[in-house]
């Protein structure tokens, strides 16, 4: 996804986590996966990988994990119950019973050492691609809810403020639930005509953004909210109430 900001142009990027003690193979996938929509971090340090992952947003973990050790299991285990992110695990040759025992844990892929690079980067492209997919999927089927004040609901098409409901149209519920499922990104017009119209941007296209967009303003601005911002010279975005 690119963004228009400042008269210049951005990439949302994905972000992988690789942590393995060997250093050729971290450099090895950074090297093939890193890109202007990719940012690959490293750590040779594995016992840290928890506190990493825990503190930031990742798509994809790749993580060195040995099922004899209690502490590596563990470590694995609080990963998985703390976030649906897809887990490449990297291994010496195990039994059957090994392998099961990490799939239980929380991994998604088991790759045994020595890893090929270009398999492992494959096999990582496939699970970003489906995690991807599956959030967004959700985002589509699941009510967005911002506190009391704000309910957004993609099954029966419902925007419920302060209890009660709003009329929108179609196409004006549709730019609402998008922009509001990443709040307070900026989308340009072109980004939201392509989106909930499915064609590229054209003279007509700029007008028809620009007039559901206020009239959605206004319905919103007559029950007291300006969720729908301006940002001049760039688009529109989200942003929820405060608190």
């Amino acid at each position: 996804m690119i963004l228009l900001q400042n008269g210049w142009w951005f990439k949302i990027r994905k972000r992988i986590l690789v942590a393995d003690d060997n250093l050729a193979f971290t450099l090895a996938i950074q090297n093939i996966m890193q890109n202007d929509c990719v940012d690959v971090s490293c750590t040779q340090f594995v016992e840290k990988a928890l506190e990493i992952f825990a503190e930031n947003e990742y798509c994809l973990v790749i993580i060195s994990i040995q099922p004899t050790i209690s502490r590596d299991m563990s470590m694995l285990r609080m990963m998985r119950e703390s976030k649906s992110v897809p887990i490449i695990v990297l291994t010496q040759k195990l039994s059957l019973s090994d392998k099961i025992a990490l799939f239980h844990a929380g991994a998604n892929v088991c790759l045994e050492k020595p890893v090929d690079v270009t398999l492992c980067a494959a096999q990582a492209c496939s699970l970003i691609h489906l995690y991807l997919n599956a959030k967004e999927d959700n985002c589509e089927r699941y009510p967005l809810i911002f506190g009391t004040e704000l309910i957004i609901n993609p099954v029966y098409r419902q925007v419920i403020i302060d209890g009660e409901l709003l009329d929108l149209t179609r196409t004006e519920f549709d730019l609402l639930l998008y922009m509001a499922s990443h709040p307070n990104q900026i989308f340009t017009r072109q980004q939201l005509y392509r989106q909930i119209w499915g064609d590229d941007l054209g003279i007509s296209g700029e007008n028809t953004v620009r007039s559901h967009i206020g009239n959605l303003y206004k319905k919103l601005a007559g029950v007291g909210k300006n969720y729908i911002q301006n940002s001049r010279g760039v688009g529109y975005k989200f942003v929820p109430a405060a608190g």
